[in-house]
């Protein structure tokens, strides 16, 4: 009866349970209580009508839960317990550890990496920087073949100083897809996948320096300039590798870190008499 009371309580008013540990009991293990407050974040009122199904799920998972404890407190024995026991007391003890000296770490990491750290690093290490991509930086324009403007969006496209920047952008509407970020780099097969299909020949043609090409299908043209390629097996521009350069030398920092910690804790120990070493 008790339950079939608790499921009318939550059906409807699951957004206003009790909280307090006075709160009716609704299921027992041996000495293990389950209240109407336990159960409160677990359901929301957005469950409506699936309440009652809900309710008497995790009342059988806690239950069913503690009754296997029990079982396995009986029916293991004195050694696995142990074992078990020793396990969960060095997790603990590794979780407690490493979540003091992530935040520890966390206040004082100082994350903000020059340009200067980032060149000097990549010149220290170029070897390790080769790309094993393709690269480019380039833009281009998607537009319908009847477009008034085709002849002089072209010209702006390949020519592309200021003024013809500020036209482009003001006709924008007019074209179907565009991108003219032409300072990125970005991987080749990224980019021509923006564009129909093209051949390997094609692709080899297209990936070079200072290349404008036009593709063409019958309701639109393709207007691209490929400014600058980095062939795979090439050093990469320290523009393109600048972000993992970043991480890498914020991990040094928090490497260097965690080795002063180490250091630091136990000089403490020892300066305190906490920690000592019995020859």
């Amino acid at each position: 009866m008790k339950l079939i009371y608790l499921y009318l309580f939550l059906f409807f008013s699951a957004c206003s349970l009790p909280t307090n540990e006075e709160s009716s009991a609704v299921a027992r293990v041996g000495e293990n209580y389950l209240f109407v407050s336990d159960l409160q974040d677990q359901i929301s009122p957005r469950y409506n009508g699936d309440s009652l199904q809900i309710t008497n799920r995790l009342i059988n998972d806690w239950a069913e839960q503690l009754l296997y404890l029990k079982k396995a407190e009986i029916n293991l024995s004195s050694t696995e317990k142990k074992q078990l026991d020793e396990l969960v007391s060095t997790y603990r003890n590794d979780l407690y550890v490493k979540t003091y000296k992530d935040k520890a770490i966390h206040s004082l990491l100082d994350s903000v990496v020059n340009p200067e750290e980032i060149q000097d690093y990549f010149e220290q290490n170029k070897a390790n920087f080769r790309t094993n991509k393709d690269l480019l930086r380039g833009r281009y324009v998607r537009i319908r073949n009847e477009n008034y403007n085709l002849r002089t969006i072209r010209r702006s496209l390949r020519r592309f100083n200021d003024a013809d920047k500020v036209f482009l952008d003001s006709i924008a509407l007019q074209f179907t897809t565009y991108s003219m970020n032409d300072s990125i780099w970005v991987q080749a097969s990224q980019f021509f996948n923006r564009l129909p299909s093209i051949t390997d020949r094609r692709y080899k043609n297209f990936l070079k320096n200072d290349t404008f090409f036009e593709l063409q299908d019958s309701l639109e043209v393709y207007l691209v300039v490929v400014e600058e390629v980095v062939l795979r097996n090439d050093l990469a521009p320290l523009e393109y590798v600048t972000p993992t350069l970043k991480q890498i030398l914020i991990n040094k920092r928090k490497l260097e870190l965690m080795r002063q910690f180490d250091r630091e804790i136990i000089e403490e120990g020892l300066r305190q008499n906490i920690y000592e070493v019995y020859e």
